[in-house]
Formats: C-alpha cells, structure tokens, sequence
C-alpha cells in the first residue's frame, strides 16, 4: 500500500521481498555509522522489515519502503513508529537512505511527507526526532523540519538528543 507521495519519493508498505534490497542499504556501514545496532545482516534486516510490518497492523502506521520515482528504486526507509523513550512510547519519525541518495534533501523531503502525516492525519500531539549529537547531517534534516531541541537521554545504551514538533 502506497502511504505518500512527494515530487520525487513514494513511500509504501515493506514487504519481505524487500529483505534482500533494504540489507545492501542497512549492511553498509556509512549508513549505520550512528545506529546503535550498528551494521545489520540480512537476517536482521528481515526482522526489521517485520517488525514494520507489525507497526502497520497494530498502530495503523510504521516506517515505509522510500522509493525513488524516477526509477522505482528502494533508497531506503522513513516513517513514524512509536519508540519506548524513558518509560513513555512517544512518536518518533526516523529514516535512512542509501548513501548515492545522500545530500539532495530526499531525506528532508521523506521526513516532511512523514510528520506532516503524522500530525494532520494520525492527529499525533508531537513527534520526535532521535540523533545523536555528532550525526550533524540528521541534526539539520530536524531542524528543516521545524522541530527544536527538546533533551537528552540515553537510548540503547546511546546518548542521543531528542527534537520535538510542536
């Protein structure tokens, strides 16, 4: 199921015969430098895309397939899942992209689509964005976004500063 569509990007539900393509983009290290999992083997990656899935089911929302218009390639994932931060499941919108898709604002453009429906369509109170303060990159697709510092905390074992909107 296609959730959203910008000018360049359309994000879709995942599906396991996606396994194979999202675990060249999460087995590179570039791409997982500031994960706290780190790297992810094509079993992991497998897990992950299930537990997407699951998000879909038991939330009505999850992170999504991001697939480049052009050539209908997966680039990677974006979304709102709901992330257990200090004891509270709070909204978290996330994404990563393949690295030859890095610097044309793709991300900034997918996390937009994201927490716009996030907010006007999930009518979610907030939603947070999770970074870790050296991924200055992602630091500044937040702040494109209009969330605004809001604190640190430690989140598997990471110290990671949380942006918030509104």
């Amino acid at each position: 199921m296609v959730w959203l569509e910008t000018e360049r990007l359309i994000l879709r539900d995942f599906a396991l015969e996606d396994v194979q393509k999202l675990a060249l983009i999460l087995g590179d290290p570039r791409v997982m430098q500031f994960s706290p999992q780190g790297i992810l083997s094509t079993a992991e990656t497998q897990t992950k895309i299930e537990e997407f899935i699951d998000s879909y089911q038991r939330q009505g929302f999850g992170k999504w397939a991001v697939v480049f218009k052009d050539n209908h390639q997966l680039i990677g994932y974006c979304g709102i899942i709901l992330e257990h931060i200090d004891g509270v499941d709070e909204p978290e919108v996330g994404y990563r992209l393949a690295p030859a898709f890095w610097g044309q604002g793709l991300a900034t453009e997918a996390a937009k689509a994201a927490v716009q429906y996030g907010l006007n369509q999930l009518h979610l109170p907030y939603i947070l964005g999770i970074v870790e303060p050296a991924n200055t990159a992602s630091v500044n697709i937040l702040k494109k976004l209009g969330m605004t510092y809001n604190r640190t905390t430690t989140l598997y074992g990471s110290e990671v500063d949380l942006y918030r909107l509104p």
